[in-house]
């Protein structure tokens, strides 16, 4: 095997076998060695290819050469699992493979076939125009990418009603790591030794009594750890199950290049009810209870989150006193009903609210909220002069029956460390994003991001929750997933990336790595 190393050597050898663009200047290394996560990783070369058979050349030529090859989307993950050492191969928004194929209409729903490249948010925008939707909508959706949505199994606030992006994919096209195009609706078309291995590790699972405890406890639960072994569990025929394999995969099992999902008719009629709480313990518990009822989504937001929102829509009514938001959202003609309940549930459990309740209805106020939840993030993000609210721990997830609790045990982790966070997220999943705001003039502040982030995972495990519902795994997590899902889970898990990469071309260090969380920091992201 002949390594080519040098950035020009890679470059010039690219741009003899495809069609698309290569890149190897300071100016486009620099753009895609930095995600929405807090590292900075410097590749060789940027290639975006012009098709499919680009893309197949190009993981030959890193396959043969022993390069790494990261599939890139958006770059909207927070993990750093878009970053890499090697070729950077970009599926670009404005460039080729981001088209919607086809629509292949049923009695009662929609198929469609996309590339990787397309935004989440033109997606929808097509199904609308068809009176559909893709329920799986992450809140990044205005800079996220389809492919992206797969391997990180994305989801959103409306995981609660409609689940994540898995429930909804029909097949996949992908590239494996030797370079065959694979279409998981042809079975022929999946190789032997990934069809046979595939299948067998599916029947050791199965025969682990132990294993199949443990997943099929969890399978309710919203989450996007590991891979994909929930699949296991399931009867599906080996095309569905390498599909379903590769959602949450990050790019560590294959490249893919085309997906047909499933959408759903839109759903007419949507109301709101907004709830502040005087004690964050009685918004968390409120959940738990409301969580039955069938409601599309419950957000909650913090007291120091709604300052932020408050302070950038002076207009909404917001209380002025510190207090917790719990918004909840209905849908359909059944939505009136679910309000009243929640009404009489808030008084049967005395809980205390600053103000009374307000509804909010019609599409386009409602839009407008959404539009602001989505915006917290961004504006968090430089809240405090001086200060930011990096990506650290910003996806766990636990049973919503310990929501009140959790939220509780890692507000005293940020109290203890002296740090104002931001709390907020897809409640009604028991999903939360965990904003803490760092001093960037800390000397120290690499071991404080780590001191942090070991006492929230501790929290978080305490309660058996997850390291990530829905981001998806990446260099920020790596090392803390061993501690949930254990050794015996780490071995199946590895077993399945050594059946479709055996030689870790595909995006290592992602899923598996030795790698400590504070290596590769961007330096620009913490300087003061």
């Amino acid at each position: 095997m002949a390594v080519i190393d040098s950035i020009s050597g890679v470059g010039d050898a690219l741009r003899g076998r495809i069609g698309g663009t290569v890149f190897i200047d300071d100016t486009t290394l620099d753009r895609f060695s930095t995600d929405q996560s807090m590292y900075r990783i410097r590749p060789l070369a940027v290639v975006m290819p012009a098709d499919v058979a680009d893309v197949t050349a190009v993981v030959r030529f890193a396959r043969d050469e022993g390069i790494p090859l990261t599939a890139r989307g958006g770059g909207s993950g927070t993990a750093g699992a878009a970053l890499g050492r090697g070729i950077v191969l970009v599926f670009d928004k404005t460039g080729p493979l981001n088209r919607v194929i086809g629509l292949a209409e049923t009695a009662e729903t929609l198929r469609v076939t996309v590339e990787p490249g397309l935004l989440h948010d033109a997606l929808q925008q097509t199904l609308r125009e068809h009176g559909y939707y893709l329920p799986a909508d992450p809140s990044s959706g205005a800079i996220s990418e389809i492919g992206g949505n797969i391997a990180t199994k994305a989801s959103g606030p409306h995981a609660l009603k409609h689940g994540s992006i898995d429930r909804y994919l029909v097949a996949v096209r992908f590239v494996t790591v030797d370079g065959e195009l694979v279409d998981t609706t042809d079975e022929s078309s999946i190789p032997v030794r990934i069809r046979d291995a595939v299948s067998a590790l599916r029947d050791d699972v199965l025969a682990d009594a132990a294993a199949t405890a443990r997943l099929d406890a969890r399978k309710g639960m919203k989450l996007a750890s590991g891979y994909n072994l929930f699949a296991f569990l399931r009867n599906l025929p080996v095309g569905e199950l390498v599909a379903q394999l590769l959602v949450g995969s990050i790019g560590t099992l294959g490249i893919i290049v085309r997906a047909t999902l499933r959408a759903e008719p839109y759903v007419e009629g949507k109301s709101s009810m907004l709830l502040f709480f005087r004690y964050l313990e009685d918004a968390g518990d409120m959940v738990q209870y409301v969580k039955p009822l069938g409601v599309a989504a419950i957000e909650i937001i913090n007291s120091r989150s709604l300052e932020v929102i408050r302070a950038r829509n002076p207009d909404l009514g917001m209380p002025a006193d510190e207090t917790h938001l719990v918004m909840v959202e209905f849908e359909g003609p059944e939505r009136h009903a679910q309000m009243a309940q929640v009404e009489r549930l808030v008084r049967e459990r005395g809980y205390s609210l600053a103000i009374t309740s307000q509804t909010v209805d019609g599409e386009d106020t409602q839009a407008r909220l959404w539009k602001i939840r989505k915006a917290l993030l961004p504006t968090v993000r430089n809240y405090l002069p001086g200060h930011r609210a990096l990506s650290l721990v910003n996806d766990v997830g636990v049973d919503p029956r310990f929501l009140a609790p959790f939220i509780e045990d890692v507000q005293a982790v940020f109290d203890r460390n002296g740090l104002v966070a931001a709390i907020y997220g897809h409640a009604g999943s028991g999903n939360l994003h965990l904003r803490p705001l760092f001093n960037l003039s800390d000397p120290h502040l690499p071991v404080l991001l780590q001191r942090v982030a070991d006492e929230v995972y501790e929290v978080v495990f305490r309660y058996d929750g997850t390291i990530t519902a829905e981001h998806g795994m990446g260099r920020l997590r790596t090392a803390y997933l061993v501690r949930e899902w254990g050794e015996p889970f780490l071995g199946y898990m590895r077993r399945l990336k050594q059946i479709f990469d055996p030689a870790d071309i595909l995006n290592p260090d992602v899923m598996f790595s030795n790698r400590s969380l504070t290596d590769d920091l961007d330096p620009e992201k913490l300087a003061p």
